[in-house]
């Protein structure tokens, strides 16, 4: 009898021992953030008269590779790669290709190691071996940025040194191997380490297949100024910039063409058309604002087949194209007659008026209008009513209200029907809509331009995504109005070929992107202000970390301290 209580009192002591334990329970301690360490290598680093076909790497724990083989670079290149394995807790590398006699070569190991356990990445490691007495220790620095926006590119750049005359300049990059490699960090920064004294040229890449030579569509940037160079790893050593962009290598095509409905075609091409022209039907054609869609309204508003030519620079198709109604539940739509659609809405609602002025937009292009074609305009806070004309844009898709407006009240504005008729012969039906005008504000921007060219200034909003810009010839103010407020850049193209944009790099033909200079501050603009500023826009010193300026072509003078 006393067996089973004796039991029972162990059990009752043994759970309670093991509820103190989980209360008590370690945690781990923080988190390991610390990435491998190299505690030796065989041969030494910096070994003089190295003949082997391997070398080991010894880390303080067990490590893993990342990619490796995109990840490990070697100067010079090998043209048959190393192989990289683990082995205990370190890297063994075994060399496959025949060493060139009296070379330094360098192994970057860029965030290809990581230890075992947390994955912490090495960032960087160096390993050097020389095959002759001698060992180069000079290194060369620099920057590498976008052209445009003057930010290090989000992709991985890869920056190639050749001898400065071993090849032509335009052709070097996209036929020969380069002499030493390296990459640049998320900053854009670059540096070469144990290279020999010379002359040197510098190519940087978006080096998307990894074969160290400039293809088409890859950003590319090429040559620096003279400089000397200082011994590896000085940080004092001067610093080179480097403007990289990609070419625009896309040829003008046809993207669609299609019967959106009966009567009502669509072509969209994959540049802007210059002055295209449109035959095999009887139509009226109209160019979007972006010039790269083409919308044709057919005279006879049933038509659904059609032999379109098309022509403009760089294009000359032919288009055979046929309605297919949409299938909606297992059933084709009745197609929708044009003379049944609405023709005029409204572009200004709520509070997205555009600016100030008031717009409509037709589906069809308008043909007629009314000779005293008047709108009417109530302004609600004191219900005073206007009556202002109404004008019809050039294209014929589009009418202006003639009325002026103050930011923050509101409006409801009325037009009557019959007011417009389109190339079918339908008249409009009435409108009403109601709007309240927000506040703009204004930049003026008086330009005193150094740079002897003409200038395309841009405006930019938080996003760097253009909203305004303006040609300036010479120096003068700018104003840019209907601003909404909030924080804005400003960005100078300097329009070297004169076509009203920034036009990007072309290794192949050795031309180089055109300047893009940027102004020294963000400019904070509020609604109802108007904000003045001045800018001087010039050209920096050649080799600046900010140079912008188109350069021709020239050479890096390395030499020993």
């Amino acid at each position: 009898m006393r067996f089973p209580l004796r039991l029972s009192v162990l059990g009752i002591l043994a759970l309670a021992a093991f509820g103190c334990a989980r209360q008590g329970y370690p945690t781990g301690g923080p988190k390991d953030e610390t990435p491998p360490t190299v505690l030796s290598t065989n041969p030494p680093n910096e070994s003089r008269h190295f003949d082997g076909k391997e070398f080991f790497v010894q880390f303080d724990e067990y490590v893993v590779l990342k990619n490796a083989t995109e990840n490990v670079l070697v100067s010079p290149p090998m043209k048959e790669k190393p192989e990289f394995t683990t082995k205990g807790r370190g890297v063994l590398v075994r060399i496959k290709d025949t060493l060139q006699p009296n070379t330094t070569y360098l192994f970057q190991f860029k965030d290809a190691i990581a230890d075992f356990t947390e994955g912490n990445l090495l960032p960087s490691y160096e390993y050097v071996f020389s095959t002759g007495e001698a060992m180069d220790t000079l290194s060369l620095r620099g920057t590498v940025v976008d052209a445009r926006s003057g930010k290090p590119r989000k992709e991985t750049v890869t920056v190639m040194a050749y001898g400065a005359d071993d090849v032509p300049s335009d052709t070097m990059a996209t036929t020969e191997q380069p002499l030493f490699v390296t990459r640049c960090d998320k900053d854009g920064n670059f540096a070469f380490h144990y290279i020999p004294e010379g002359r040197y040229r510098l190519v940087a890449l978006e080096d998307k297949n990894a074969n160290l030579r400039v293809d088409a569509a890859e950003g590319v940037a090429w040559d620096i100024a003279p400089m000397a160079s200082h011994a590896s790893g000085d940080s004092t050593a001067p610093v080179a910039a480097l403007r990289l962009s990609t070419p625009d290598t896309r040829v003008q095509r046809v993207l669609k063409g299609e019967f959106a409905e009966q009567g009502r075609i669509v072509i969209s091409t994959l540049l802007p058309m210059q002055s295209p022209t449109a035959t095999g039907v009887e139509a009226e054609w109209r160019l979007n604002d972006k010039r790269d869609t083409l919308w044709g309204w057919c005279l006879d508003a049933k038509r659904d087949s059609a032999v379109v030519v098309l022509a403009d620079a760089g294009i000359n198709d032919t288009l055979r194209l046929r309605y297919t109604a949409k299938r909606s539940g297992g059933r084709r739509q009745a197609a929708v007659r044009q003379e049944t659609m609405p023709l005029m809405r409204s572009l200004c609602s709520g509070t997205t008026a555009f600016y100030d002025e008031l717009w409509m937009a037709f589906d069809r292009p308008v043909t007629e209008i009314g000779d005293s074609a008047m709108a009417e305009v109530m302004n609600l806070k004191d219900s005073t009513v206007g009556h202002w004309p109404v004008k019809l844009d050039s294209s014929g898709l589009k009418a202006r209200i003639d009325a002026p407006l103050h930011s923050g009240e509101t409006y409801s504005v009325f037009l009557r029907e019959g007011l417009f008729a389109d190339l079918y012969g339908t008249r409009s039906d009435s409108l009403r809509f109601s709007l309240t005008p927000r506040d703009y504000g204004t930049l003026s921007i008086d330009i005193a331009n150094h740079t002897g060219k003409a200038l395309v200034v841009e405006v930019m909003d938080s996003r760097d995504t253009v909203v305004q810009q303006q040609r300036l010839e010479g120096s003068g103010r700018l104003r840019f109005i209907h601003l909404k407020g909030g924080d804005y850049r400003l960005r100078a193209v300097v329009d070297t070929d004169g076509d009203g944009c920034w036009t990007p790099g072309d290794y192949r033909r050795q031309r180089q992107p055109e300047e893009a200079v940027m102004f020294h501050k963000t400019l904070s603009l509020r609604e109802k202000w108007e904000m003045e500023e001045r800018w001087e826009v010039d050209t920096l010193p050649f080799g600046s970390l900010r140079r912008t300026q188109a350069m021709p072509a020239k050479s890096v003078d390395i030499q020993r301290p």
